[in-house]
């Protein structure tokens, strides 16, 4: 009697196949990969007005900054950011694909992606601020979620009044009430040592 192809069991399972891709996809981001800041917003912890929603008090409040491996990130400039006759203005925009595993150390599950509780966060990279948009997921092994996309857009000044967090990422110091303090420059994690994701 034959057996079953599916029936068969052998070196290559599921837990296999995903440790080497992930094996394969850090040694990919450390030689050629980025990386970009993540911050995940408290709700408890933030204040906003019931009608504007707009920062009051102490302002939104964030958990982070975490300094997360991309595998590539996009940055798209825009050639003019000045308002138009309409008063809308154009953003910049920002493309990030990375480990789902990796994102996850932020706290953010697959459930809070089906949910969009995403939508809230922000992306620091090229010391601009980013409001994620949109969160998909590319890549799976049986429902275990491999690659993970970020779509997000440039948060203008007059988006970031009362929210001295992210002061230092203003672009006209002149909406600061505080001294103006330098833009938060990118931190790549020191391999092997504390904040070295892989370790």
């Amino acid at each position: 009697m034959r057996g079953r192809l599916d029936w068969k069991r052998g070196r290559w399972n599921i837990n296999t196949e995903t440790t080497l891709i992930h094996r394969g996809l850090r040694g990919w981001q450390r030689s050629t990969g980025d990386s970009f800041t993540y911050f995940r917003w408290q709700y408890d912890d933030s204040e906003m007005h019931p009608v504007y929603d707009e920062a009051t008090g102490v302002g939104k409040q964030f958990y982070g900054r975490w300094q997360l491996p991309a595998l590539h990130v996009n940055h798209s400039e825009t050639a003019n950011t000045e308002p138009r006759d309409s008063g809308l203005y154009i953003v910049d925009s920002l493309h990030v694909t990375c480990e789902f595993d990796q994102l996850a150390k932020t706290g953010l599950t697959d459930i809070n992606i089906k949910h969009g509780a995403y939508q809230r966060d922000r992306i620091a990279y090229d010391n601009i601020l980013f409001a994620v948009k949109q969160v998909d997921i590319r890549g799976q092994i049986r429902r275990r979620d491999i690659i993970v996309t970020l779509d997000a857009q440039q948060i203008r000044d007059d988006e970031l009044v009362n929210d001295p967090m992210f002061a230092p990422y203003l672009r006209d110091f002149s909406r600061n009430p505080d001294p103006p303090q330098p833009p938060l420059a990118a931190e790549f994690p020191e391999e092997g040592g504390d904040d070295d994701p892989y370790a």
